[in-house]
């Protein structure tokens, strides 16, 4: 996927032609063709677009999304065409008060927790038979353990207003077990004390937190194409100005699309990479976008097809919608082969 990220101070984005014009503080202008690209990411503040660039972007479907330096979402333009039907909304609305809601609300922690397992099982292979028995033997123990948790949410029954707590516990339970045994994952140079909800006191988890504001970014865009509220969630409760269904359909893609990319960065980035108050640095922070919008852009095999990741959220937006409008009869969450 071609994007243009913006986030040095003062750039700005014009239009050329049918290209897209970047200038920066003493540094050479740059022409994109417009139809080769399909995002642009303004992060920070002081950066500029020009009323023709939007038209321009507007009119080729180019996404806009602006965001905080270090990722975390403020705003998105779409076209002012965009959006399903009424009557998408319209059943996503009533779905909280019938069993869809509850329905939907365990398999997104179904499919989160099939795929912490997986993602334990997949790095457990490389100590199979090695000196490490140890390891291989943990990792595989913490996956069963996740696993069985699964059948016991086919128990919780209810409107989502009396579920919700229940499968909040059952993903409590498999987050403890997850982080203790994926911590082993991190080099001993980190000091990684375990998942800090949200505030990072330390490296790991900065990391986690900005790969999950690049996956809300592309979740956010799958909602709205497929005409959904990205307000209006059932697992995580409402709470004005946040897209709580968005946070739901995050939980089957976060151990794919971040955890497993930032076991790499543990590997690839070093200290001068962070700040003392352990956000990124300029250059950590090129190292992070590049291996967090590159897995997006990745393909893996998925239904016995080739695909690539952020077309596999997009479908399942849309599989949410059409279960709500009642054209399929259950949501099948993400869980891919490992």
């Amino acid at each position: 996927m071609s994007r243009i990220i913006l986030s040095d101070r003062g750039a700005f984005l014009g239009k050329s032609g049918e290209q897209f014009r970047i200038t920066r503080k003493d540094s050479p202008e740059v022409l994109v063709p417009a139809r080769k690209v399909q995002q642009i990411l303004v992060l920070g503040s002081g950066i500029s677009i020009s009323s023709d660039a939007v038209e321009m972007a507007n009119e080729l479907g180019t996404e806009i999304v602006f965001a905080s330096y270090y990722g975390r979402p403020l705003a998105r333009l779409i076209p002012a065409s965009l959006g399903g039907t009424v009557r998408t909304r319209r059943e996503q609305y009533g779905a909280y008060d019938d069993f869809r809601g509850t329905d939907l609300a365990r398999s997104f922690i179904r499919g989160k927790l099939k795929n912490q397992s997986s993602l334990l099982k997949s790095f457990a292979k490389k100590w199979k038979g090695g000196d490490r028995a140890d390891l291989w033997q943990q990792f595989r123990n913490s996956s069963a353990e996740i696993e069985a948790l699964i059948p016991r949410l086919d128990s919780i029954k209810g409107m989502v207003d009396d579920a919700r707590e229940k499968i909040m516990g059952l993903e409590g339970n498999g987050a403890e077990i997850y982080w203790r045994t994926w911590a082993n994952l991190i080099p001993e140079t980190w000091d990684f004390p375990g998942r800090d909800y949200p505030a990072a006191k330390d490296h790991i988890n900065s990391l986690l937190n900005f790969g999950y504001y690049v996956l809300e970014q592309e979740v956010w865009a799958a909602t709205l194409y497929a005409g959904l509220d990205p307000y209006a969630g059932f697992l995580h409760a409402d709470r004005p100005g946040q897209e709580k269904l968005v946070y739901d359909m995050m939980e089957e893609f976060r151990p794919l699309v971040v955890d497993r990319v930032v076991v790499g960065l543990a590997r690839e980035m070093k200290r001068g990479h962070f700040q003392e108050d352990f956000r990124m640095t300029k250059d950590g922070m090129k190292i992070a976008s590049s291996a967090f919008y590159g897995r997006l852009d990745e393909r893996i095999t998925y239904r016995e097809k080739s695909q690539i990741l952020r077309n596999i959220i997009r479908s399942q937006a849309a599989a949410v919608a059409t279960y709500l409008r009642g054209e399929r009869p259950v949501y099948e969450p993400f869980t891919p082969r490992w």
